[in-house]
């Protein structure tokens, strides 16, 4: 099994049509709207975890942190969260 973590945030391309009046609020809600999206997708909701196969995935402090045996599954929560968001992993600058 391993894990992995993922830095994820708005696209500039999102942000860029966000007032800046909005912006804290909108930073805010970033784990909210990760969590919204991404369980439109998931398999199952046990809480805070979001299960995709044999994958689990779980967000702390704006940090997506996918733990996975498969590591298909684990593409496909990664693929999700790039459709939708600008996503680095951690570790990696």
């Amino acid at each position: 099994m391993y894990e992995k973590r993922y830095h994820v945030t708005f696209k500039p391309r999102d942000v860029a049509c966000i007032p800046p009046c909005g912006m804290e609020a909108t930073l805010q809600s970033l784990v909210e709207t990760v969590h919204s999206i991404l369980s439109r997708y998931a398999d199952a909701i046990n809480g805070d975890k979001l299960t995709f196969g044999r994958c689990g995935v779980e967000i702390k402090n704006g940090v997506v942190i996918i733990e996975s045996e498969d590591e298909s599954d684990a593409e496909g929560v990664l693929a999700i969260l790039q459709h939708y968001f600008w996503v680095r992993e951690e570790g990696s600058e």
